[in-house]
């Protein structure tokens, strides 16, 4: 073993710590070190659900709400669509509930935590669209290559209180399919 001597550039002692900073004990890159702080606070959410048998041509909706009394801001991470088939995907944000749909509870994913998410989530409602936002498609196959697909539907969103989007998706292959929907956030 050698004598280490420490960087004197303070370029490089910056970089060393910037880079100490964003890696776990074992070495491997924090990807997200905010999320995951958030996480590890306990305001770190997390929802999903399965949609089964969507049939040619129809759609399915999962409605995400930050309530206008929350009290906090909600910071997406990540939607993403996975389905066995090609699919259209269209985000619209301000939509109204015109007929409440299944709740699905938000899953806190610091299992030691017993903070609860704000945000209202449901599927399988009524609504009247507000601004479309984003449309996309889910990649699917046909034939001997239908082997579906996954999209991560674009950027990071702050969503402050009272407002709200829709994940709209709609079955484009000729068979009924099978889609998941899946969003990633935190609060504060």
């Amino acid at each position: 073993m050698g004598l280490v001597i420490p960087p004197t550039d303070p370029r490089q002692i910056e970089r060393a710590l910037d880079d100490s900073l964003l890696r776990f004990v074992d070495n491997t890159i924090i990807v997200n070190p905010r999320f995951f702080k958030k996480i590890y606070e306990g305001y770190g959410f997390a929802t999903s659900h399965r949609f089964t048998g969507v049939a040619s041509g129809s759609s399915i909706d999962m409605y995400f709400e930050n309530p206008s009394d929350s009290g906090r801001t909600v910071y997406i991470v990540a939607i993403e669509v996975t389905a066995l088939a090609q699919c259209h995907i269209d985000v619209y944000r301000n939509n109204t509930i015109s007929s409440p749909g299944t709740p699905i509870t938000p899953l806190n994913l610091n299992l030691g935590s017993s903070n609860t998410s704000v945000a209202h989530v449901e599927y399988g409602g009524s609504y009247s669209y507000g601004t479309l936002a984003k449309d996309t498609l889910c990649p699917g196959g046909s034939k001997k290559e239908a082997v579906g697909g996954h999209a991560e539907i674009g950027e990071s969103a702050v969503i402050p209180p009272d407002h709200n989007f829709i994940v709209h998706v709609t079955n484009a292959s000729a068979a009924d399919t099978d889609i998941a929907v899946e969003i990633l956030w935190w609060e504060e």
